[in-house]
Parts: C-alpha cells; sequence; structure tokens
C-alpha cells in the first residue's frame, strides 16, 4: 500500500502523470508500433509494385515483336544444315575431309596429313572425327580457324596445337607454323546406316 502522502498533492499528480506515460508508452509498443511497421512494410510493397509497372507495360509493348522473333529463328533453325550429309559413315568421312580442304585451299592452308579417328555415338548423334597435321602462316593458319568455326554444318575443334618450325641459330626466320587438330562433324544416329559402316 502506498502512503497518503504519495496519492495526493503534488507527488500525486507526478505519479499519476507516470503510470499515464507507463500505459501510453506500453499502448503504443503493443498496438501503435506493429500497425505503423505493417504500414511502412505495406507501403514499401506498394511502391516495388508501382516501380514495376512501367517495366512490365514495355515488357508487353515488347511481347508481339518477340513472338515474330522467336517464329524466325524456329524457322530460319529449321532450314539450316546441323548433320552431316552421307548415307554412311565412309560417305559422311569423306564429305567431311573434301569441304575441310576446299576451305584449307581457300586460306591458303597447306594440308601435311588427314586421319580419321573412330566414329563416336554421342546421344542421338555419330561424332565422325579427322585429325589434321597443316602448315601455313600464322594469319592463314587463323583464317582457316575462322571458317571452320563458321563452317555448316557446325564443327567442332579439339586438340588444337600450333607451334613454331625448328631452325638453325643464324638461319632466317621461317614465316610458316606447323598446327595440328581434330575436327569433328556430328551426323544422325540412324540404326540402318550405322549397322552399315
Amino acid at each position: 500500500m502506498l502512503p497518503a502522502s504519495l496519492t495526493t498533492g503534488y507527488q500525486g499528480r507526478l505519479l499519476a502523470l507516470l503510470l499515464l506515460l507507463v500505459v501510453l508508452g506500453a499502448v503504443y509498443l503493443v498496438v501503435a508500433a506493429p500497425l505503423i511497421e505493417l504500414y511502412a512494410s505495406r507501403e514499401a510493397g506498394l511502391e516495388n509494385k508501382r516501380m514495376l509497372v512501367p517495366r512490365l507495360k514495355a515488357a508487353a509493348d515488347q511481347l508481339p515483336a518477340l513472338r515474330a522473333r522467336v517464329t524466325q529463328l524456329r524457322a530460319s533453325a529449321g532450314a539450316r544444315k546441323v548433320t552431316l550429309e552421307g548415307s554412311s559413315d565412309a560417305i559422311a568421312s569423306a564429305n567431311l575431309q573434301s569441304h575441310i580442304e576446299e576451305l584449307a585451299t581457300s586460306a591458303g592452308v597447306t594440308i601435311g596429313s588427314t586421319e580419321s579417328l573412330p566414329v563416336e555415338v554421342r546421344g542421338g548423334y555419330r561424332a565422325i572425327g579427322l585429325r589434321y597435321t597443316l602448315t601455313g602462316p600464322y594469319e592463314a593458319l587463323v583464317k582457316l580457324l575462322a571458317k571452320l568455326e563458321a563452317a555448316t554444318p557446325p564443327l567442332v575443334i579439339e586438340n588444337l596445337h600450333i607451334h613454331g618450325v625448328l631452325r638453325r641459330p643464324g638461319t632466317p626466320m621461317a614465316s610458316a607454323l606447323d598446327a595440328g587438330l581434330d575436327v569433328i562433324g556430328f551426323r544422325n544416329n540412324d540404326k540402318t546406316a550405322a549397322a552399315k559402316s
């Protein structure tokens, strides 16, 4: 029990005011602060959605053009030749070899030797590979590599190594480089063609 002097007079008023402040603080912490925090989080969510509206409108405006582009790319991909031609692995390998010889000649590279690599089954395709040794100036070798990378059907270059020709000290530097690489093309994995080869 509180003494009578604390409940009346100046001290009583001060104590009542203090109790009122404690109750108001508790009400603020229990009710008002969570409501203010909820309001702020929802306001931030609405602001984020308002910022997304112009981006979504821009994306929606681009949608017809993007659909047309997808249709165009699908049509061009369907028409693009992606596998080697030939009714057997040997014919596909010969076609690949003649194609690479044309590219090497046009680039100014001399083919030293060609070796067929074993055919590998990779998924729904048969990998037809040829190993080459080449000689030519650096620029011509780079030109050939660029042509191989852009070739149709697509070709894969593996095991590329380029090195300079050994020379005796005092002799002029040779401009030709030796190179070796494997070129791989892909053919559809037709079971009947695989049985014939």
